[in-house]
């Protein structure tokens, strides 16, 4: 049986386990997803992970995060990553004509987060540079930007006037 990990989801769906730091009805492996030491190596078809990378440091702890999802996925495994673009979100953020103050404090949530609990901080602004280049450096060769994964109805999707404020990446374990 092929096994998928969505990592920080909420919704249940029945092809995908679900790994939350806060535990919940739909959750079913409550932990963090530094660490997925429960599962062993190469068990999952895919892992899928929107806006979860932005909460972990630049400083190192970003790279060792990408191993750990990276390891748990099989050769050919799919890892499907959606972060807030900020490229987009700086671009939006200063567009003062098209967005007045109360929807820019909207943005600056997104580039920061919503500080809304203990997990909800943002350590790492991403663009299409450095998260392919973060992605490479784990080892990762086939890397493709996706307007849409059409996997989930999350924050990958959102849209901010005619704009994606996600950068949704698609990469291939060798």
């Amino acid at each position: 049986m092929s096994r998928k990990l969505h990592i920080g989801g909420t919704i249940p769906h029945e092809e995908w386990e679900i790994l939350n730091a806060l535990g919940g009805p739909s959750v079913d492996h409550e932990g963090d997803a530094r660490d997925l030491s429960r599962f062993d190596d190469g068990v999952f078809e895919a892992v899928y992970a929107s806006h979860v990378l932005e909460h972990f440091d630049y400083n190192g702890e970003l790279v060792d995060v990408l191993k750990e999802w990276t390891r748990v996925l099989m050769p050919k495994g799919k890892l499907y990553i959606s972060v807030p673009d900020m490229d987009v979100l700086c671009r939006l953020y200063l567009d003062r004509d098209q967005f007045g103050p109360e929807i820019r404090f909207g943005i600056m949530r997104m580039i920061f987060g919503g500080h809304i609990d203990k997990y909800d901080y943002h350590y790492v602004g991403l663009n299409m540079e450095l998260l392919r280049d973060w992605l490479m450096l784990v080892g990762y060769k086939e890397i493709w930007k996706m307007d849409s994964f059409g996997l989930f109805s999350d924050t990958s999707e959102l849209v901010l006037g005619s704009d994606r404020i996600s950068l949704n990446l698609m990469a291939v374990k060798e």
